[in-house]
């Protein structure tokens, strides 16, 4: 019998096709040499390529496609969410403004961040939670940023979180670096760096992306870096304790159109995008007031807890990639775009 293929359909039905017709004649299954009474295909070809009933024809149809799929067929993949899966949650943490002024900032900056993620980010008002100061905030904040109404909002989180999801957490206020330890700076008992890292450690959703905006933010890295995570700081982890530029660059940057925060032609914008169009502001607002820049942001993304300043994803201009910027090169942002409205 003579089988000629031009194109099957594997287990996840995607055809195959093939670009030269394929004849099989192949030795028969002892089940179908029984069936045939024992010849064999030459034997069936002589006298005359398909004589036997539908039985036969059938069971070599099978035995022939089936080592034909064994054989160029591709193996399944593994599942992989897509982009859009899951739900988008978000964690604003602002720490104890101390001064009226910094309430004000801090109130601003963070209602920024909240309304961006809500809208351009397409986040649902009740996955954004918000802790602030001391008591909270009119409007924006019902709960302290107390350490333990963090570590109850966080335990809520991981509750609730799933495999699909998406985890962004903002850091907002004062902190500091001893020499020995990094704290941030809370109402109440402040948070250490090595402390923050046990709070979110474990975390099984697909993309996470932690932004330490404050001043000594470098210092955090370290403790909050992990596999799968994205960890953004302010600063390096040196002696950069002046207040930072960065929050209020970052929120000046989420009110920019996609088109702008990328170069790349298929318009989407990666979480390297907009930490590089991050920098560039802040670069520009020391620029503008003729200050020497007193910060020097990081982005860790490959789990080893130390950060680049400059991250480079693919060799240019004789630079060689840099070991971090790849996971947040391929990390893109669900933007709503006026024509999703």
């Amino acid at each position: 019998m003579v089988l000629v293929v031009v194109g099957v359909y594997d287990s996840a039905g995607a055809r195959t096709l093939i670009r030269e017709p394929h004849e099989f004649c192949l030795p028969p299954a002892p089940a179908v040499l029984q069936e045939t009474g024992g010849r064999g295909t030459d034997e069936l070809r002589s006298e005359g390529g398909c004589k036997g009933d539908v039985v036969r024809q059938l069971l070599l149809v099978g035995a022939a496609l089936a080592l034909f799929l064994a054989g160029v067929a591709p193996a399944p993949r593994a599942e992989e969410p897509a982009p859009g899966a899951g739900t988008s949650r978000a964690l604003i943490l602002v720490g104890l403004p101390g001064d009226a002024e910094h309430e004000k900032l801090f109130g601003d900056v963070a209602r920024q961040w909240r309304d961006w993620i809500v809208g351009a980010m397409d986040c649902r008002p009740d996955d954004v939670r918000v802790l602030f100061g001391r008591s909270g905030k009119d409007g924006l904040a019902k709960e302290p940023a107390t350490r333990k109404a963090i570590e109850r909002e966080v335990a809520g989180i991981k509750e609730s979180l799933k495999p699909g999801d998406r985890l962004w957490v903002f850091f907002l206020g004062h902190a500091d670096y001893d020499g020995e330890r990094a704290s941030l700076h809370l109402a109440g008992p402040d948070l250490r760096g090595d402390e923050l890292g046990k709070l979110f450690a474990g975390l099984t959703c697909r993309e996470q992306v932690f932004w330490m905006t404050t001043p000594a933010s470098g210092w955090f890295v370290r403790a909050l870096s992990a596999k799968g995570r994205i960890v953004i700081a302010a600063t390096a982890a040196d002696a950069e304790y002046n207040e930072t530029e960065f929050p209020q660059a970052l929120a000046d940057v989420m009110k920019r159109p996609p088109d702008k925060l990328t170069a790349d032609k298929d318009g989407k914008v990666s979480v390297l995008d907009l930490y590089r169009q991050t920098v560039k502001e802040v670069e520009a607002r020391f620029a503008r007031d003729k200050r020497v820049p007193t910060e020097h942001a990081q982005l860790d993304d490959n789990g080893d807890g130390v950060g680049t300043e400059e991250p480079i994803v693919e060799a240019d201009a004789g630079k060689k990639p840099t070991a971090d910027g790849a996971l947040a090169a391929r990390t893109f942002l669900p933007l709503r775009t006026k024509a999703k409205e």
